[in-house]
């Protein structure tokens, strides 16, 4: 073998093993998404809060450390085919496998601003892939233990990175989604409103 084939065969074994790196760490990131997807159902569902269908969202077995993040709140938004675990915090570790609520911010439902950061790439969830696809008045759902409220979109916008504004605590209560532009050079901003 010459030196251009093993060049050639070098950059294929390369390419390969780079394009199951990626597939590894989506399906890690989708399976504990859905493991704290169920939990939060399954707590739902022993409240008696919720109808939830049999049949939907069987609990997968727990994988290690599948237990150390829980979810607050589901995220349903209809229009994008959105159905997300929403966590507390928005480190790296968090935006992996959740939307992340943004620490110090409003809960869901409570005056102010309730705001929350996910990922839109296909390493790790792309729960926000479709949100340039939001217009006003679109409806966004978030169910928590202690109710389901719906927000509808109020304004679209892209922002600088450093633009922290966007999580300013408002008046009423009202809604933040942040997550990228498509090449991660600024951040495209959702907010909504509390619908009664």
């Amino acid at each position: 073998m010459n030196k251009r084939q093993l060049s050639g065969a070098l950059l294929i074994i390369v390419g390969i093993l780079i394009i199951c790196t990626a597939a590894f760490m989506r399906f890690s990131s989708n399976k504990k998404q859905k493991d704290m997807m169920d939990r939060f159902e399954n707590t739902l569902k022993n409240m008696g809060d919720y109808d939830i269908k049999e049949g939907d969202n069987k609990s997968p077995n727990g994988g290690p450390n599948y237990q150390e993040i829980d979810a607050i709140a589901l995220m349903i938004i209809p229009k994008i085919n959105v159905n997300a675990a929403v966590a507390e915090g928005t480190d790296m570790d968090t935006l992996k496998f959740a939307v992340g609520h943004f620490e110090g911010t409003a809960m869901p439902g409570e005056k102010g601003n309730f705001a929350v950061a996910g990922h839109r790439n296909y390493t790790y969830s792309e729960y926000f892939k479709r949100a340039d696809e939001l217009e006003s008045g679109d409806e966004i759902l978030v169910r928590t233990k202690g109710g389901e409220y719906k927000y509808k979109v109020t304004e679209k916008k892209i922002v600088e990175p450093e633009a922290v504004e966007v999580l300013n605590s408002t008046k009423d209560a009202t809604l933040t989604i942040v997550t990228c532009t498509p090449g991660a050079t600024k951040r495209l901003i959702i907010n909504g409103k509390l619908q009664d």
